[in-house]
């Protein structure tokens, strides 16, 4: 029997690349159980006007206890694991459907930033004990991985769930780095997929923890009072 639920979310491809590792990465872990938890892993096109349908339609079907979306972040060497999303939309390059939304509010009338739910700073220190490079970030940028994460994290605030969300920025794999350089002479850093894929499976599993903690307390506390009468 399954103890919860988990919607991971990847991108599509973008800005010309032929592949997205959020993308395998979601299509990976999509029907595995972590925690006790099932996975859900969807695709989310990368334009501002078809990205959010995606994610709210799932968010709606599946009802997730956690919501861990996923971006890929050129030139990173590292897991980047988000603290904050802001609302506001800035692209640098136009989206897959052509449109470059500039100096844009997300949601109208909505605070001007929200905090990940997911218990960050643990995540980070988990990924690092098991030797996979991670940081905390305290910036998504002003494009699609911002605007999803703030667009979850206010779904999250008005409707009561998922109980945590948040965003995880993915590093190139090596095969997306040939000829690609950061620096004159300097190929572009790169982590493999497998990597990759064990380090958002290590997030999904410290973000049941806290959830694991509670119904362990509960039960207990129920087998307490049972033994009390």
């Amino acid at each position: 029997m399954s103890r919860g639920r988990v919607l991971v979310t990847g991108f599509e491809p973008f800005g010309g690349d032929d592949r997205n590792p959020t993308e395998e990465i979601a299509r990976i872990l999509d029907g595995e159980t972590v925690g006790g938890a099932e996975i859900r892993g969807i695709t989310v096109p990368v334009s501002v006007r078809r990205a959010w349908g995606v994610v709210e339609e799932a968010l709606r079907e599946w009802r997730p206890d956690v919501a861990i979306s996923l971006g890929l972040a050129p030139f990173h060497s590292n897991i980047a694991v988000e603290r904050v999303a802001i609302n506001l939309l800035d692209a640098r390059i136009p989206d897959n459907d052509g449109y470059r939304p500039v100096d844009e509010p997300i949601v109208e009338g909505a605070p001007a930033a929200y905090f990940s739910t997911l218990p960050t700073r643990e995540m980070v220190e988990e990924l690092r004990r098991r030797g996979i490079p991670a940081v905390l970030s305290y910036s998504a940028g002003t494009y699609l991985c911002n605007y999803v994460m703030f667009r979850l994290l206010h779904f999250a605030a008005v409707n009561g769930y998922p109980e945590r969300a948040g965003f995880i920025h993915v590093p190139y794999t090596p095969d997306q780095v040939t000829g690609k350089f950061f620096l004159p002479g300097r190929a572009a850093p790169s982590m493999c997929l497998d990597t990759e894929v064990e380090a958002v499976r290590t997030a999904v599993a410290v973000s049941l923890a806290p959830r694991e903690r509670e119904r362990q307390m509960e039960t207990e506390g129920g087998a307490k009072a049972e033994k009390a009468e």
